[in-house]
C-alpha cells in the first residue's frame, strides 16, 4: 500500500499536475509538496488501482482453488481459498465499478481529451451517445460501424440526458491520444469488470443452492478468469 501510494501519486501528478512553477531554465520547481502529492486525480487513481490489485489477487487465488476442486485435490484447503475469492468477487467487484465511475467523472473534469477518446466522441454535442462498438478512424476523424445508445454518455458524465460532452475535434490533432487504443482498452477493462461482477452473482446463487464447491462448469469458468486481473 505504501509503494502504491507513491507510485500512484507520481503517475497522477503527471496526469493532473499542480503545485509547481516553470523556471526560466525550462525546469519545473515545486511550490507545494502537498498539492503535488495530493493532486486532483490521485485519490481516485489510488483507490481504483489498489482495489484492482486485490481483485487481481482474488481471481488468481480463486482460479487455483477452482483447479484443485476440479481435480478433487486438497479439497479442504481449496474450499477455503475458493470461498474467500468468491467473497471478493461478490463485494469488491461491484465496488470497483463504482470507483471506476468516480474516476471517470474526475477524468471528465481534468482530462476531457482523454475522456473524449475513451468515449469515441469526435463532435461536441449535447445528449452524447454511448458508443458500444466502433472502429475509430483517427485520420478521417470518425467512427466506422458504430453501435450507439443515444444520450447515455451525457447521462453518465453529466447526470443529464442533454449534458454537453466535448468531442476530440475541440483539440488540435497533435494533442489527441491514439483513439483506437484508448477506446478499446477501456472497453476491455469494463468487459472484464462485468465478468467479475457476474462471477460474484453466480457464486451467490450457487451458494444458496449449496452447490458452490461442486459445480464443475463454474470451476472451469473461474479457472478461465484467472488472468483477467
Amino acid at each position: 500500500l505504501i509503494s502504491a501510494f507513491w507510485i500512484l501519486s507520481v503517475n497522477s501528478w503527471m496526469q493532473t499536475p499542480q503545485g509547481f512553477q516553470a523556471g526560466q531554465d525550462g525546469l519545473l520547481y515545486p511550490t507545494s509538496w502537498l498539492k503535488i502529492i495530493f493532486n486532483p486525480s490521485f485519490p481516485y487513481r489510488f483507490v481504483h488501482m489498489v482495489t484492482a490489485a486485490y481483485l487481481t489477487t482474488a481471481f488468481t487465488v480463486g482460479g487455483i482453488g477452482a483447479y484443485y476442486l476440479w481435480r478433487r485435490r486438497h479439497i479442504a484447503h481449496a474450499r477455503v481459498i475458493f470461498g474467500m475469492a468468491m467473497i471478493m468477487a461478490i463485494f469488491v467487484a461491484p465496488m470497483q465499478m463504482l470507483f471506476g465511475d468516480m474516476h471517470g467523472l474526475n477524468t471528465f473534469k481534468y482530462q476531457p481529451t482523454k475522456l473524449a477518446a475513451i468515449e469515441g466522441l469526435w463532435e461536441t454535442q449535447r445528449g452524447a451517445p454511448l458508443v458500444l462498438f466502433a472502429l475509430p478512424d483517427q485520420e478521417a476523424e470518425t467512427n466506422r460501424f458504430a453501435i450507439e445508445i443515444p444520450k447515455v454518455s451525457s447521462l453518465i458524465l453529466t447526470h443529464s440526458l442533454d449534458g454537453e460532452v466535448k468531442g476530440l475535434k475541440e483539440w488540435p490533432a497533435d494533442e489527441r491520444p491514439p483513439v483506437a487504443v484508448v477506446f478499446w482498452a477501456f472497453r476491455l477493462m469494463v468487459g472484464i469488470g462485468f465478468l467479475m461482477i457476474a462471477t460474484g452473482l453466480i457464486a451467490i446463487v450457487l451458494y444458496l443452492k449449496k452447490r458452490l464447491f461442486d459445480t464443475r462448469w463454474f470451476q472451469l469458468w473461474c479457472m478461465a478468469l484467472t488472468p483477467t486481473g
